[in-house]
């Protein structure tokens, strides 16, 4: 399927008003309806204008992350809404790709299909297609004077095109990758990365000449350049990387064909892959190892070990150690070498000079379980859960749970389960603890063991005597949560009402109690709803409080007292006045 398809099942009028209020929405229209939109452009699934508001702002429409994402530099946009200039360039689209632009009321009679209109690119191909040499040759020329990237692409062809004019070609390398200002707008970020699949496409062209072995070298010093310029660029959209990595495709290509001289390509492989800061060679091994052969392989080998031995080893008390680049580098490169050799004792030693978290000891516990050394692996996981003291990583904690258990150690197996349990107590951990016990056999007495504790949690909270992670919710939410999944609603209730629980858990509790006590979830939905609509109003979006709504007007409905509903949705247009797009969703129940 095209990007262009792709746009047009997703950036739909229906999508457009789903995602915008009214008034948005009538805003945005009137800046279309306006001419307000210039410079439309599609491309590679998105849409990119520039809508004159109180000033010239930049909008994108892309489909690059599975749905319609909006990027608009106006401060609506910036607080995470679909503003009235991204409608405007929407709607400009629409129209332009032969849609009906209007809301569902406005259609009062069926029309006739429209005419596709012809797009901004098709109108300028037809045009060109018109122009003879001369005319053409004008217009190119204006255009290089504009606009600097096209003029580096010309260069470098024009260079390309003098085969032996290898210092010009670098010349014309240099000066099309590199970047001396910081670049911000995306629209300059897109240029340049174009500009580097446009000289991936020149070189491959050189490739197939007479001075293929130039190709190595100019696409090495265009990989270095770009990679330094991208330190200057903004690449939120994510433009550049791909382009760069093309470059790297090509270098490899380029060696496979031309095949240089071997040492000297591991001794630049190797000073690439330690200096570069994006990785673009971190996987030289296995990639090069044909073309490096045994030549090049010994040379890079006694590179990588004269640094692999000037590392200091890690350890779990130096938690700053796996911020060390250097370190990072050196030790992926010798664990890529001990893969490619297939030996697995090496890599095990390499990965074992780093235990500065626990992931790494869960790293090595891991690699030995997969290469059918299960004992090793136990013992990596568990020498990471003592280093780690009161706080051991439920990660290699779960690794014992699971290793314990295919070796048929339940007592272990429960041993480690528990632990875990203790170590983060939540609906999730408790559901995790009563799995393993099913196993072992010992599901009632461990399931009233770990009640006990939450209980026991619960009251050390309450009275101040334990306290939880300001990220965690407390053990009684936790309980709620437990019991609602295990359908046990009357113990949900009871735990729910007999202390303080998170808000995130009031409407699934209310849901729940509604079926058998209505007037239980009446009050449970009115006290959660003037919170809930205070936190919309950061974003002016009540959707979440209008659902609270529906809910207290299902509930009157259902006991029969509409008037009491009535008088509530009364009492709150008096009550939040102020919050006009709140109050247009309630006047929709009236």
């Amino acid at each position: 399927m095209s990007q262009s398809a792709n746009l047009a099942d997703v950036l739909t009028l229906a999508e457009v008003l789903s995602r915008s209020d009214e008034k948005t929405f009538a805003r945005g229209k009137a800046y279309f309806h306006g001419g307000k939109v210039s410079r439309l452009e599609e491309s590679g699934g998105s849409v990119r204008a520039i809508v004159r508001g109180t000033e010239p702002y930049n909008v994108e429409l892309t489909t690059r992350y599975g749905g319609l994402t909006c990027h608009c530099d106006c401060p609506v946009s910036r607080a995470a809404a679909f503003c009235k200039h991204a409608v405007a360039v929407a709607l400009s689209w629409l129209e332009n790709s032969g849609a009906e632009v209007f809301q569902p009321e406005e259609a009062k009679q069926p029309k006739k299909p429209r005419k596709k209109r012809k797009t901004y690119a098709e109108q300028v191909h037809e045009y060109v297609s018109s122009l003879d040499a001369d005319a053409l040759r004008t217009w190119l020329m204006e255009a290089v004077e504009r606009d600097v990237a096209l003029r580096d692409k010309l260069l470098l062809a024009a260079r390309a095109s003098n085969a032996s004019d290898l210092p010009g070609m670098r010349s014309a390398v240099r000066q099309a990758t590199r970047v001396r200002r910081v670049v911000h707008d995306w629209r300059e970020v897109a240029e340049y990365a174009d500009g580097l699949f446009s000289m991936c496409d020149v070189l491959r062209t050189r490739l197939n000449g007479p001075h293929a072995a130039d190709v190595v070298e100019l696409a090495d010093l265009a990989i270095v350049e770009s990679e330094n310029s991208l330190e200057r660029m903004d690449d939120s959209n994510g433009y550049v990387m791909p382009a760069i990595q093309e470059l790297a495709a090509l270098h490899l290509d380029a060696c496979e064909r031309t095949r240089p001289d071997p040492e000297k390509l591991a001794e630049r492989l190797f000073r690439l892959q330690m200096e570069g800061k994006w990785g673009t060679f971190r996987d030289a091994l296995p990639a090069y190892a044909e073309v490096l052969g045994d030549a090049g392989l010994r040379i890079y080998r006694d590179l990588l070990n004269e640094q692999w031995s000037e590392l200091p080893a890690g350890d779990s008390s130096d938690s700053a150690y796996g911020f060390d680049r250097r370190h990072s580098k050196v030790s992926h490169a010798m664990a890529a070498l001990a893969v490619f050799d297939g030996d697995i004792d090496a890599l095990i030693r390499i990965e074992s000079n780093d235990l500065s978290t626990p992931y790494r000891f869960l790293t090595i516990a891991r690699l030995c379980r997969e290469h059918d050394r299960l004992d090793e692996g136990l013992a990596w996981a568990e020498r990471g859960i003592a280093e780690a003291k009161k706080n051991p990583d439920p990660s290699l904690l779960t690794f014992c749970v699971d290793a314990y258990l295919s070796r048929g150690e339940f007592d272990k197996a429960d041993a480690y389960a528990w632990r875990r349990f203790v170590s983060h107590i939540s609906a999730r951990a408790f559901h995790d603890l009563m799995d393993v016990a099913g196993t072992t056999g010992t599901h009632g007495e461990t399931r009233q063991r770990a009640l006990e504790h939450m209980w026991d949690c619960v009251q050390k909270e309450e009275l101040g005597k334990a306290k939880r992670s300001v990220w965690d919710t407390t053990t009684r939410t936790e309980l709620v949560k437990m019991y609602l999944e295990e359908r046990d609603n009357e113990a949900a209730w009871n735990a729910f009402t007999g202390g303080p629980v998170a808000t995130q858990i009031f409407q699934p509790m209310a849901a729940v109690r509604a079926v058998t006590h209505p007037r239980d979830a009446l009050v449970v939905y009115q006290n959660l709803l003037p919170g809930t609509v205070e936190r919309g109003t950061v974003a002016a979006k009540y959707g979440e409080a209008f659902e609270i709504v529906q809910a207290i007007g299902a509930l009157r409905a259902k006991l029969g007292e509409h008037a009491q509903f009535a008088a509530e949705l009364a009492e709150m247009r008096q009550t939040y006045r102020a919050k006009r797009n709140f109050i247009v969703l309630l006047n929709t129940l009236s």
